[in-house]
This record gives C-alpha cells, sequence and structure tokens, in this order.
C-alpha cells in the first residue's frame, strides 16, 4: 500500500522471454527522468549538404580534448561534438522556419495579385 500511495501512476510490464527462462519486468513509476526532460540527439542527414558542415565539424572534432586514456578523450569529442550540433540545428531550423514563412507570405501575395488580375 505504501508503495501504491507513493507512486499512484506505476505500472509493470513483463518483456517477451525470447530465449531466456527469465521474464524481465519493466517498471514505470510515472515519474520524469533525465531523458524527459532532453530529447535524444538524432543526426539529419540533410546536414551533409549544407554549406560549410563538413568543415564545422573537422573544426570541432580538431579542438583539443581533455581525458587520461583514449576513451576518454573520444567521448568528450562526441560530446562536445553533439552539444554543438545540437545549438546549431536550433539555430538554423529557426532561420529555416523564418525564410520559409516569409517566402509563403510572398507566395500568398502573388496568388491574390493573380485572382485580382491577370498575370503576363
Amino acid at each position: 500500500m505504501e508503495w501504491e500511495d507513493k507512486y499512484p501512476l506505476s505500472t509493470v510490464e513483463a518483456r517477451d522471454r525470447n530465449i531466456s527462462d527469465h521474464t524481465p519486468l519493466v517498471l514505470n513509476t510515472g515519474s520524469s527522468t533525465l531523458q524527459d526532460r532532453q530529447s535524444s540527439f538524432k543526426f539529419e542527414r540533410g546536414w551533409l549538404i549544407r554549406d560549410g558542415f563538413l568543415d564545422m565539424v573537422t573544426d570541432i572534432w580538431q579542438q583539443e580534448s581533455h581525458g587520461t586514456t583514449s576513451m576518454q578523450r573520444w567521448q568528450n569529442k562526441i560530446r562536445r561534438l553533439r552539444q554543438y550540433l545540437r545549438g546549431w540545428a536550433k539555430h538554423t531550423t529557426r532561420a529555416y522556419k523564418h525564410e520559409k514563412k516569409r517566402l509563403i507570405a510572398c507566395l500568398d501575395k502573388l496568388d491574390k495579385k493573380a485572382e485580382i488580375m491577370r498575370l503576363i
């Protein structure tokens, strides 16, 4: 009862056994986690054709990375690149949305003009 009072939204889900004789259980307490607050990083293939993208990635990757082992340095490089690309993607997406909005407004003006008078 104490558990149900503390976690009223909790659920337990049994997963497939597959080849094991154990049944994995997934407990969802309904509490938010770090994953809920920050979306996972997703690489967009379209970034590869954007002007300067590969040079930008190269510059970030070549920056000095701290760590005592090769693995730590690699992880720090990946972390720095992921953080940079998140910010870059937000900024770039925002710029593209503004440009798209501007272009749609121009097209709407042309459509209205075409309805009123004949375009030559």
